[in-house]
Order: C-alpha cells, then structure tokens, then sequence
C-alpha cells in the first residue's frame, strides 16, 4: 500500500491513530536536517556579527584612564638621594612599579592625604603589593614629623639634588602623583587627589601586566 498506518484496539474496534506517508515523513526529515544546519552555521556566525556591529556600526565607547599617559622617560635616579646622604640607586626598585609623590617636608593636610590615598592603593593590591614601592621626593629641606613617618614605614624618603628630576615630575611645585614602571620609567601622571576607587583600580591593573 501506498499509505501506512497505525492503530490501537479501542472498545473492540481498530482506531486509526495516524497516517503518514513515506514520502511526507522523508520530507519532514530532510527539513529538520535544513534547519539543524542553519542553527549551526548561524552560532559559528554569531560572534562574527557581533564583532563587526561594535566594529562599524556602534564601537563602543573607550573609558578613559584615571591617570594621564606620559611619553615614556627614564627616571634620573642619579638625582635620587636619601636622608642619610646615599643615592638611591635603580637595582634597589628594579622590577617594581614606583608611587612617587613630591612635596614639602612640612607635608600639609592636602599632602597628607595623599600619601594616605597612596599607602591604601598599594595595601589594597593585595599579594600584589609587594610589586609596588613609594617614594616621597622631599621638595625643601623640612624634615617629615615622626609621628607621620611612623603612619607610613613603607614609605621611602628622597631628596632631588637636580632641578632636572623635579622637571620630570612637573616642576617644583608639583603636588601631583606619579607612576614610575618596572624599567625605571615615567609612564602616568594623577592629580594629588585622584578619585580613591579608580586609581586602586588602576593601579591594580597596571601591576599585573
């Protein structure tokens, strides 16, 4: 017979339950493989299509950094000296990130707060905080309260005996923060008083790199 069909005893008669041609249940087959096909070729699609709508169509939006980028200078350790007369010399910090901040001795509220800013952004990277050192470039010749070193024992006292190093970290009236890389370069500029969360943040992310 052309037509092949199914049934079920029901009250004593022969029910037909259904009928399905070889032919339509051949169709039905061959669709089903069309369409798993064209879900398959549309998910490996996919990701392509996306890339190229935030390519062309809407790129998003780059997020500025929290500090500014330099063009990339050495740092004249040279011109680096420490309280008790010793250069401070580059194999010392080698391989380390450096949060300079330059300011006077006297250190004000404003000062202070800074150096409290920078202790928390390097006590916040965690295990990574052992790959960040801070330098306070002393700009005149006040020495810092004990008081306000003992708050800071991490922190590494430096005097510039070149008006060059002062140049490099924008003049000597500069309050701003620094960011000094693993070769010894000058590669970020912060304002005194970045906002908290965005420079942890950021920081974080260029210490791992």
């Amino acid at each position: 017979m052309a037509k092949e069909m199914t049934s079920e005893k029901q009250a004593g008669q022969d029910v037909p339950v259904s009928w399905a041609p070889a032919s339509v249940l051949k169709a039905s087959s061959q669709t089903r493989g069309r369409w798993t096909l064209l879900a398959i070729v549309a998910i490996g699609l996919l990701p392509l299509l996306v890339a190229l709508y935030f390519r062309y169509v809407s790129p998003p939006q780059v997020k500025a950094t929290v500090g500014l980028p330099l063009d990339p200078v050495p740092l004249p350790f040279e011109f680096l000296q420490r309280p008790d007369g010793t250069r401070l010399e580059h194999p010392e910090v080698s391989g380390k990130w450096l949060v300079i901040f330059a300011a006077p001795g006297a250190c004000d509220a404003r000062c202070q707060h800074t150096l409290y800013l920078t202790r928390q952004a390097r006590t916040a990277q965690g295990r990574n905080m052992e790959r960040i050192d801070r330098l306070w470039v002393i700009t005149d010749a006040t020495t810092p309260a004990p008081g306000l070193m003992a708050s800071h024992p991490d922190l590494v006292l430096v005097r510039a005996t070149d008006a060059k190093l002062m140049d490099i970290l924008g003049g000597s009236e500069s309050r701003h923060i620094h960011l000094v890389d693993r070769r010894g370069l000058v590669v970020f500029r912060y304002p005194e008083n970045p906002d908290p969360t965005a420079f942890i943040r950021e920081l974080g992310k260029l210490v791992r790199l």
